[in-house]
C-alpha cells in the first residue's frame, strides 16, 4: 500500500511470536487487497490518521477497504447506457430517390421498390428468386429499382459489375453467376476485376457499354451509401416498397402485403386526378396531389 509500510518498531517485533506472524500476514494481506482496489482508477484518496497499535492498523485497512470496494461496486452497477439505433417505421414513406439506376420492369408503376443489395450476399442471393416471382405476379404495377448497399467491402466491385448489367436487363443471371463464382471454393471469395469481365462476357453483354457504365455503377455505389446510411438501414437486402422499409430476405408473402396495400393507396390517388408519372415521387416526398 502506498505511504504505508510495517517496520519493526512495532509492537510485533522482528523476532514475533507465531500468533504475532499471523496477524502480520493478515495486516500484509488486507494491505495488499487495499493496494490493488486503489491500483484502478478511482478518484478515492483515503488519508486515515497514523494508527498507534496492530488492531487500530487492521481496523483502518478493513474500513478503507469496505470503501473502495463500495464505490467500485457501484461505478459497476451502473454502466453508461448503450446508444440505440432508431427503429423504422415500416408505415411511414421515406423520401428514397431512383436517380439512374437500374429498373426492372415498366417505366412508370403505381409501386415501386427499391432494393439495396450487395452481389454476392447470401441473403440476396436467396431472395433474389422471390424478386422474379413479384415481377411475374405483377408485371405492369410493380417497378423494381435495383441499388447497391455494401456491406463488405470486397463485394465493392462485384456489385458494380452487377449494377453494369442490370443496364443491360441481366441482373438476374449476372447475380446468379456472381454468386456461383464467388462461393465455388467453399467460402466467399472476392472476384477480380477481370474475372468479372469474362463473367460479362460469357453473358453475352456488350462490353463496351458494360465498361461505361461500370465507372457510372462504382459512383452510385459512394453516393448511394450516404444515402442509405442516413436513412437508417443498416445490412442487406433491404426494401423500399413505395418508401416503406422491409428488411432482410422476407419471405414472398410479406412483399405482397405491403404491395398490395400500395397498389389501394395508387388505385385512389389515380382516382382522384393524380398522375402516375409523379405519383412515386409525391408519395415518398409528401408533396400534395395537385389535382385535389
Amino acid at each position: 500500500m502506498r505511504g504505508l509500510s510495517f517496520v519493526c518498531l512495532w509492537t510485533i517485533g522482528c523476532g514475533a511470536s507465531a500468533g504475532s506472524q499471523a496477524t502480520t500476514a493478515r495486516v500484509d494481506a488486507l494491505e495488499t487487497r487495499v493496494a490493488t482496489l486503489e491500483a484502478r482508477d478511482t478518484p478515492i484518496v483515503v488519508k486515515p490518521a497514523e494508527p498507534t497499535t496492530v488492531d487500530d492498523k487492521i481496523a483502518q485497512l478493513q474500513a478503507k477497504l469496505e470503501t473502495l470496494q463500495a464505490e467500485l461496486d457501484k461505478g459497476a452497477a451502473a454502466p453508461p447506457p448503450r446508444p440505440t439505433r432508431a427503429q423504422l417505421d415500416e408505415n411511414r414513406a421515406y423520401p428514397v430517390p431512383l436517380d439512374d439506376s437500374p429498373a426492372i420492369g415498366p417505366a412508370v408503376a403505381p409501386v415501386t421498390m427499391v432494393a439495396a443489395l450487395q452481389f454476392p450476399e447470401p441473403f440476396t442471393h436467396r431472395v433474389f428468386p422471390t424478386l422474379v416471382k413479384l415481377r411475374a405476379t405483377y408485371k405492369k404495377e410493380l417497378r423494381i429499382v435495383v441499388k447497391s448497399f455494401i456491406v463488405h467491402p470486397r463485394a465493392t466491385m462485384s456489385s458494380a459489375a452487377a449494377c453494369a448489367a442490370g443496364y443491360q436487363d441481366r441482373l438476374a443471371r449476372i447475380e446468379d453467376a456472381i454468386y456461383a463464382a464467388a462461393t465455388d471454393q467453399g467460402s466467399m471469395r472476392e472476384l477480380p476485376e477481370a474475372e468479372l469481365r469474362e463473367i460479362a462476357r460469357a453473358l453475352r453483354l456488350d462490353l463496351k457499354q458494360y465498361d461505361r457504365d461500370l465507372v457510372l455503377c462504382t459512383d452510385a455505389i459512394k453516393r448511394d451509401a450516404a444515402m442509405f446510411q442516413k436513412l437508417g438501414q443498416s445490412g442487406v437486402p433491404g426494401f423500399w416498397i413505395n418508401g416503406r422499409p422491409l428488411s432482410g430476405a422476407q419471405p414472398l408473402e410479406s412483399f405482397t402485403r405491403v404491395i398490395d396495400e400500395e397498389l389501394v393507396k395508387a388505385k385512389d390517388d389515380k382516382a382522384r386526378g393524380g398522375s402516375a408519372a409523379t405519383y412515386y415521387e409525391r408519395v415518398t416526398n409528401k408533396k400534395p396531389n395537385p389535382y385535389q
